[in-house]
Formats: structure tokens, sequence, C-alpha cells
């Protein structure tokens, strides 16, 4: 079954990862279903993922499933929301009230997903606690192109250049989403720590293995905050 994570600071908030055990990211599969069962709700909120920054706020569940987006943002009691991930980052964002979650490849961090999703909160005005960083290709098997590369650096800094495993440029995909964190003063970040291309065990990838299949990563409130 999917790994259940409560953010420490607000128990009520869960985090669920799933790996290529759950199968591809079907909520109608037994694994997705019982963790829908333990949360009292019977549907998803999922987005098509264009890789932009659109952001959706979601009040009901289900509200907005289907419709164009990366990031999910709710403060409503039993309203799972999540992003489908193979190699891009699944995100998830804790404030004192809402919670989002957000799906990041490359080109979503280029065009500000994350900072769209922490504006969106914080323009509720709600605090930005921490953050969840999910598995998600790591530079040991991500090799880039030099002039993305160098645009990327330009655009995050150059700490976003790293080396393969074959010692060929890469993009830090987990360096730039820290920095864009860091940026917005979250400083409570809690990294997952898993490589998609290494882990073929656990995790799908497409720029490893050419694998089409997505893991889910979600998220939601069971309780009211106190």
């Amino acid at each position: 079954m999917a790994a259940l994570v409560a953010w420490p600071s607000r128990p009520e908030v869960t985090f669920a990862i799933g790996t290529r055990r759950d199968g591809d990211a079907r909520l109608d599969g037994p694994e997705w279903g019982r963790v829908t069962s333990t949360i009292n709700a019977s549907r998803w909120t999922l987005l098509t993922e264009e890789h932009g920054n659109v952001v959706r706020v979601v009040d009901t569940a289900g509200e907005h499933c289907g419709r164009d987006g990366d990031a999910i943002m709710t403060s409503a009691v039993s309203t799972p929301i999540g992003v489908w991930v193979g190699d891009c980052a699944p995100i998830g964002l804790v404030g004192d009230r809402s919670i989002a979650v957000v799906h990041a490849g490359w080109r979503g961090l280029e065009n500000g997903v994350v900072e769209a999703a922490v504006d969106a909160m914080v323009s509720t005005g709600d605090v930005l606690r921490g953050a969840m960083i999910g598995p998600h290709i790591r530079t040991c098997c991500y090799e880039f192109g030099s002039g993305d590369l160098d645009r990327l650096a330009h655009r995050f800094g150059a700490a976003v250049r790293g080396v393969t495993r074959e010692s060929r440029p890469a993009f830090d995909v987990n360096a730039a989403i820290r920095i864009v964190l860091g940026r917005s003063r979250v400083v409570s970040i809690v990294d997952v720590d898993r490589c998609t291309g290494c882990r073929a065990d656990a995790f799908f990838s497409h720029r490893v293995r050419r694998e089409n299949e997505r893991h889910l990563f979600g998220a939601w409130i069971t309780e009211s905050p106190a």
C-alpha cells in the first residue's frame, strides 16, 4: 500500500506516496481504494498536468478534476488532492490552514509553478510552514542539454548544475525546488530522497526506462485544524 506520512506539526495532514507496487496510478485499484476509504471521500481532484503554472483551488471533493493545471490547493476536510508523477517531482506544501500539491518537472519549475502555488496559499492569508519533496529523477540519471541547462542556471543559480554518474551535464531538480522554497522562506523541508531512475524496483521512469506509467502523490486534511 502507498506510504502514508502525517505532517509533524499538523497531524491532520496526510501525504500518500505511491510506488510501482500500487500499479499505474489507478484510483479504482484496491490499494488506492483502501486509502480513499480511510478519509471518507469518494473523489480525488487531479489535473491534466501541462507543465505550466495554473493552480486550482478546491473546496469540495472532486472539484476541478480533469481540468488543466499543475498545482492544487485546498483547506477543506476530506478533500483529497493529488498529482501524477514519474520522473517529475511531486511537492506537498503545508500552511497553517491550507495544503497544496504541485507537479514540477523542469518546464513547470521554469514556468514558476512552485511560486504560483505558494502565492495562492499566501494570498488567502495563510502562512506556509513546510514542504515535502517526493520521489523524482535525480542528477545521477538526468542528463541535460547544455542550452537548456544554461537557461535554468540563469533562472535558479549555479547550484542546479549537476553531473550524471557518467559525468555528463545534469539538471538538479531537487536543488531548483529547494532554491525556490528558500526564496519563499520555507525552512522545514522533508525530502523522500529517492531517484525514480535508479530505483527500478520501486518507481516508474520514462527518462531511464521509457515507462509511461505514473505514481500518485496525494494529500488531504482529515479534520479541521484546532
